[in-house]
């Protein structure tokens, strides 16, 4: 059984939630898109989600209501 990605909010506003891969072991957020959604969009509904991946990258993580439907590139979303 493949155990959930493993994140931590970087930062919240009311339009935007940054979470970074934690990369501890388990599957990656870009491999685990749709659990990581879902998980997001329960805490933070309405949010766009903007992930930075274990190799530092930032993409966006683009869901309707918590369904995963794609990356975007985010490079200049990047939290301040």
């Amino acid at each position: 059984m493949t155990r959930a990605a493993d994140f931590e909010i970087v930062k919240v506003s009311p339009e935007i939630i940054w979470i970074r891969d934690l990369n501890l072991g388990n599957i990656s957020v870009t491999n685990d898109a749709d659990g990581v959604c879902r998980r997001v969009w329960h805490e933070y509904p309405g949010r766009r989600i903007i992930y930075q991946d274990s190799e530092g990258d930032w993409s966006e993580l683009k869901h309707d209501g918590g369904k995963f439907t794609g990356f975007a590139p985010a490079r200049d979303m990047v939290p301040t």
